[in-house]
């Protein structure tokens, strides 16, 4: 794919909204192209393909499901100071990726905006150099740099970290960025999107604040597309956000198995609270979100024969009500997995980048719809409440220059 370079075209298209005309004409190509541009060199491999990110003791629920075409597995490294484990312990045979999880750990300062072994990692030498290096010799598909977690406004430490990165000129790595949301909100944008396009390396995007990164404005979701669309961008630790920008110029991206590991908190990490209801949080296909399963039950509890069902392999048409208990969430995880999985690959298989946008919307909006419908099948007198980022994607034009 060659990107656009016909001036005097460009000069005929008026820009929409606050986008360039050079970005206008940029956006229009990339609506054309069949897929992404891959990244070169090793990190190619993941190009066009949505993984799952696991915890390690999640890795075997989501294995009853995982194929090899158009997904992967990227594993939440070990805590600091623990040994590495090897990509031959996971028994897959897809690409693996493995996320040293150092935002969780280590605050990024511009003077030591990665965690590096002298901070903790055991087992090889204190560079970064080194650190990506012990990873690809571990076995995995790319190496993932261990940056620290990005804090409100610190475009100091980002430009740090992405100076060293580019100055490594490595293809077979990942720079992580765990950026507080912040930094892709209206004052910070654009110098964001900068010094990631300057990095010269592909960009694994994880987002950062205390709740759902998605609702801290309306901004967010057009930033990121815009990000998605204009830098080498995979977006991981995520929800539906993946799909999102998958749909809109991301190369691949990563859904968290769980709650906590569909965004990131600033370090250090918080002990969660204590929850009563211990049922499994359970994904609502027709509505597009997760649910704990004691709600779905006590929804549906006057009418049973009303609950969700699901037809994913896992489920085979049984209904959501019958995760319950803490024991019934490998199942449930399994079960996510393989019904948002479906869901990459009916995207991933639509002809242009711009029919991905029109597929992803029109589902987008089916679920929104859903809300109401089951409200009433299940006899509720209240809706049920829409999410706020589902229903921007719903709302929002399918396509940038829209």
């Amino acid at each position: 794919m060659t990107e656009p370079g016909n001036k005097a075209t460009a000069r005929a298209t008026p820009p929409r909204g606050d986008l360039t005309v050079e970005t206008t004409q940029q956006l229009l190509w990339l609506g054309r192209q069949p897929r992404p541009m891959a990244p070169r060199g090793a990190v190619g491999a993941l190009s066009d393909r949505v993984l799952v990110y696991a915890r390690r003791s999640h890795v075997p629920a989501v294995l009853r499901v995982l194929g090899t075409d158009g997904t992967g597995l990227m594993v939440i490294g070990p805590r600091p100071g623990q040994p590495m484990p090897k990509a031959t312990d996971f028994d897959y045979e897809g690409p693996i990726a493995l996320d040293p999880d150092a935002y969780g750990y280590h605050m990024a300062t511009p003077d030591k905006p990665f965690l590096l072994p002298e901070d903790g990692f055991a087992g090889t030498n204190p560079t970064l150099g080194d650190v990506l290096d012990a990873q690809l010799r571990a076995g995995y598909t790319v190496a993932c740099t261990p940056t620290g977690y990005i804090g409100a406004g610190d475009t100091a430490s980002l430009c740090a970290a992405a100076q060293q990165v580019k100055a490594l000129n490595r293809t077979d790595t990942l720079f992580v960025a765990a950026l507080d949301v912040s930094l892709v909100d209206r004052a910070f944008f654009s110098q964001t999107r900068a010094i990631l396009q300057d990095a010269g390396c592909p960009i694994a995007l994880v987002l950062g604040k205390q709740g759902d990164p998605l609702t801290h404005s309306t901004r967010i979701i057009p930033n990121l597309r815009l990000l998605a669309a204009t830098v080498p961008l995979m977006p991981i630790c995520t929800d539906f956000n993946a799909l999102d920008l998958v749909a809109h110029g991301a190369f691949a991206a990563a859904i968290g198995t769980g709650g906590s590991i569909r965004h990131a908190v600033p370090p250090p990490r918080k002990p969660m609270a204590f929850v009563r209801d211990k049922s499994p949080s359970v994904l609502v296909p027709e509505l597009m979100c997760w649910w704990k399963g004691a709600k779905i039950s006590m929804l549906c509890g006057a009418a049973p024969s009303r609950s969700p069902r699901c037809s994913c392999a896992i489920c085979e048409n049984q209904p959501l009500t019958r995760f319950k208990y803490e024991e019934d969430q490998p199942e449930a995880i399994a079960h996510a997995a393989a019904t948002w999985l479906d869901i990459a690959a009916g995207l991933l298989d639509q002809p242009t980048l711009r029919d991905r946008a029109e597929y992803w919307r029109n589902i987008c909006k089916g679920a929104v719809d859903e809300h109401e419908m089951l409200a009433k099948r299940v006899r509720r007198i209240d809706p049920l409440p829409v999410q706020k980022p589902l229903k921007q994607w719903a709302d929002l034009p399918a396509w940038l220059t829209d």
